[in-house]
């Protein structure tokens, strides 16, 4: 917490916690890709992909953690979870990104989720297991 001086005005400086959606000013207005959706613009550069530690070390990752093939998967993920208004961004690449398969996990992983209904989210969560089980 941040203690003020006398006759000083100081903005108090606020706290990061992932589980109540504050993740600090410079993601306040940022979006969120899905790793599916890195995967697919790091394999798909217009110029030669650079041949660097982090480059390679990046692309690796995704390419081990992209739960969805295809960009047509993955917009379609994207889309069935714009369907609750509710949810942010961050929730949504969140519950994208892992994939939990019951509403409890979700809402353990991603405690922001608590302000969805277990029936509603377990829904959403059913639909994209099947979009995964699916995929081409």
């Amino acid at each position: 917490m941040t203690t003020r001086a006398p006759g000083r005005h100081r903005a108090q400086v606020e706290e990061e916690d992932a589980s109540a959606l504050k993740l600090g000013a410079e993601f306040n207005n940022a979006g969120c890709l899905l790793i599916s959706e890195v995967k697919y613009l790091l394999e798909n550069r217009d110029k030669d992909a650079p041949d660097t530690a982090v480059y390679n070390k990046t692309l690796d990752y995704v390419k081990n953690f992209a739960k969805f093939n295809t960009t047509d998967s993955a917009s379609a993920v994207r889309e069935t979870l714009r369907r609750e208004p509710a949810l942010t961004q961050f929730e949504t690449a969140q519950i994208a990104n892992l994939c939990p398969a019951e509403a409890e996990e979700a809402k353990t992983i991603v405690p922001s989720l608590v302000k969805i209904d277990d029936d509603r989210l377990q829904s959403l969560l059913d639909e994209i297991q099947t979009m995964r089980k699916f995929q081409s």
